[in-house]
């Protein structure tokens, strides 16, 4: 039987659709020598190697492989956070830490609780930032604090996808956060807008507004499968967008159930 050929991917000059989107995505393998890698394709994990007296601070259950002589430890960081994160930032009231106190160079690697890649971001440039509830997966050190802030109208707190309480993350140092599918990043300009499904928002500087529109007329509103809004970000700032969601994830899964 002969064999199908396989048209080959066209190349074309000039700038992408991505380039031309004002998108950028992450390098697929990124590290910072001698402290931290992050290691795969599609299902990252995250590799961090801690001196003496160095931590790194996880989600609970996020540890994928822990070197002999690390010391666990969970808190809460205090009661009120820990209840502030848990009621109303759709966090874990759980902080877990590795603590390295051997002497000797130690390892420990931690992944998302999803199949998903791994986001480095640099507290210096980013504190504030208001990320995804339960986007975050690690950070080094103890720098780092989830915190909450009211969403800025009714209508990003119904119907943005992120609640009546965004999560930000504040502090020193870097923290990593987790994004399923494809990642795309883009620094708006002042006054720049992106429209984008509310559920695919991962992160965004704390410079940038939120606000909703309606997805279309009422006939798509109905049947365009889009839901009735769409998240609207106004920059000037970092925005971080996924193109696989757990809800979406989720969405999948129950589809596929439904038809068996």
């Amino acid at each position: 039987m002969a064999e199908t050929a396989v048209p080959a991917q066209l190349t074309m000059a000039g700038p992408s659709p991505l380039d031309v989107a004002g998108f950028t995505t992450p390098s697929t393998v990124s590290w910072a020598q001698g402290v931290w890698q992050v290691v795969g394709e599609d299902s990252q994990a995250l590799m961090v190697v801690l001196n003496n007296g160095e931590e790194v601070m996880c989600e609970p259950g996020g540890m994928l492989h822990s070197a002999p002589g690390l010391k666990p430890s969970a808190d809460m960081g205090g009661a009120f956070m820990g209840f502030q994160r848990c009621c109303c930032a759709g966090e874990s009231c759980i902080r877990v830490h590795y603590l390295n106190e051997t002497g000797q160079p130690q390892s420990v690697s931690v992944t998302p609780s999803f199949p998903a890649k791994v986001i480095p971001i640099d507290m210096s440039k980013y504190s504030g930032l208001v990320i995804k509830k339960q986007s975050f997966t690690a950070s080094i050190g103890r720098g780092v604090e989830i915190g909450i802030q009211w969403a800025p109208s009714w209508g990003v707190g119904c119907c943005a996808d992120q609640g009546c309480c965004l999560s930000t993350l504040n502090g020193t140092g870097t923290a990593f956060l987790n994004a399923g599918g494809a990642v795309f990043m883009k620094v708006l300009g002042p006054g720049e807008q992106v429209h984008c499904d509310g559920s695919s928002v991962v992160a965004v500087e704390k410079s940038v507004t939120w606000d909703v529109v309606r997805t279309g007329d009422c006939m798509f509103m109905c049947c365009g499968g889009m839901g009735c809004f769409n998240t609207l970000l106004t920059g000037p700032g970092l925005v971080i967008l996924q193109s696989m969601s757990m809800e979406r994830t989720l969405k999948g899964f129950a589809m596929h159930t439904q038809n068996k």
